[in-house]
C-alpha cells in the first residue's frame, strides 16, 4: 500500500547487458519519486535544503524490462520521528509488483554538517502519506572489517549530487562494480555477459534478489580512490550472499556497508543450482 504515486519513464541507458533494467537504476527511480514528492509538498526544504539516507533495502520480485510505459513508483511514510523518518516504496510495471524498497532518512544541515530536527510542517507532510510498515526478512549483519577481495575505485565528478557528496544511488554503482570484478576474480565462471573474460553471449545470468545498504559516512569526490572489499557471507543452493564495505584508506574508516543476495539465473534467468566451481570458490572465501 502506498499513498503517493508518480510515473518514471524508462530510458535505454537503464538497461544492462543482461537485457533488463539494472538493479541500480531501479533505486534511481525511488529517489526520483521521493524528490518529486518533496518538491511538490508544502515542505520542500526536505529536498532543497537536504536529507541524507541512513539505510536502504530493496527486494526484487521480478525483472523490470524496457517499455514505452513508465514504471509506477508509489511511496509512503511508515515512521516519523523527531529527526528521522522511514519510507516504503513499490515499483510496478504493467500492474505487477516488481520491487519493494524501504529507506530511513534524516533531514540534514549541510552547512553545519549535522542532523537537524524535522519541522512541524515536514512532520505533517510525511504523516499525510502514512502507510503500514511491511516486515522484512533479517539479513546477515556480519562486518567484514576489511576482509575480502579489494577493488580500488576513484570517484567521478558526475557521482556527486547537488549537496556535494557522492549520491546514494551512485554508491551502489561502486558496490555493483566491485561485486562483478571480485566475484569473477574469485571464480572466472561468474564472469558476466559483456566482460572481456566472457566470450559467451549466452553466459549465465546473475540477478540481485535483495540488497541492504547502511550509509555510515558521506563520501566526497577526490582524486584518491576508495577501497571496496567484497566477500561471501553465505552460500546457498542457488544464491550467494555477499558482504561489501567501502573503506576510506586515508582515514581507515568504513563509509558504507552492504549485503547482497545474488541469485544464479542460469542462461534462462530462472534460479538454478550454483555451478560447482562457484560453490567451491565461494565456500573457501566465506567470512563468518
Amino acid at each position: 500500500m502506498t499513498a503517493f504515486h508518480t510515473p518514471v519513464p524508462l530510458r535505454w541507458s537503464d538497461l544492462d547487458v543482461q537485457g533488463h533494467v539494472n538493479n541500480v537504476a531501479a533505486l534511481d527511480f525511488t529517489q526520483e519519486a521521493r524528490a518529486r514528492f518533496m518538491a511538490e509538498s508544502p515542505a520542500p526544504a526536505l529536498l532543497v535544503d537536504g536529507s541524507v539516507l541512513v539505510s536502504q533495502r530493496i527486494e526484487f520480485l521480478r525483472p523490470l524490462v524496457l517499455s514505452d510505459e513508465p514504471v509506477d513508483v508509489g511511496l509512503g511514510a511508515t515512521k516519523v520521528g523527531a529527526a528521522r523518518f522511514s519510507m516504503a516504496y513499490q515499483l510496478r510495471q504493467n500492474g505487477e509488483l516488481c520491487a519493494r524498497v524501504a529507506t530511513v532518512m534524516c533531514p540534514f544541515d549541510f552547512e553545519n554538517q549535522r542532523v537537524r530536527r524535522l519541522t512541524d510542517m515536514e512532520r505533517e507532510c510525511l504523516k499525510a502519506i502514512s502507510v503500514p510498515e511491511e516486515p522484512w526478512r533479517k539479513m546477515s549483519d556480519t562486518q567484514l572489517d576489511g576482509r575480502g577481495e579489494p577493488i580500488m575505485l576513484a570517484p567521478r565528478w558526475s557521482d556527486q549530487d547537488r549537496f556535494g557528496h557522492v549520491n546514494n544511488v551512485r554508491i551502489l554503482d561502486w558496490v555493483q562494480e566491485a561485486r562483478i570484478e571480485s566475484t569473477s576474480s574469485i571464480d572466472p565462471a561468474m564472469a558476466r555477459r559483456g566482460q572481456l573474460s566472457s566470450n559467451d553471449p549466452d553466459a549465465d545470468l546473475w540477478l540481485v534478489a535483495r540488497q541492504d545498504v547502511d550509509y555510515i559516512h558521506q563520501l566526497a569526490w577526490r582524486p584518491e580512490p576508495y577501497c571496496v572489499v567484497t566477500a561471501p557471507l553465505r552460500v546457498g543452493a542457488t544464491s550467494v550472499t555477499l558482504g561489501c564495505e567501502i573503506i576510506d584508506p586515508l582515514e581507515g574508516s568504513t563509509r558504507v556497508r552492504c549485503t547482497t543476495v545474488l541469485v544464479h539465473g542460469g542462461a534462462s534467468g530462472r534460479p538454478s543450482p550454483l555451478p560447482e566451481s562457484t560453490r567451491e570458490a565461494m565456500t573457501a572465501r566465506l567470512v563468518v
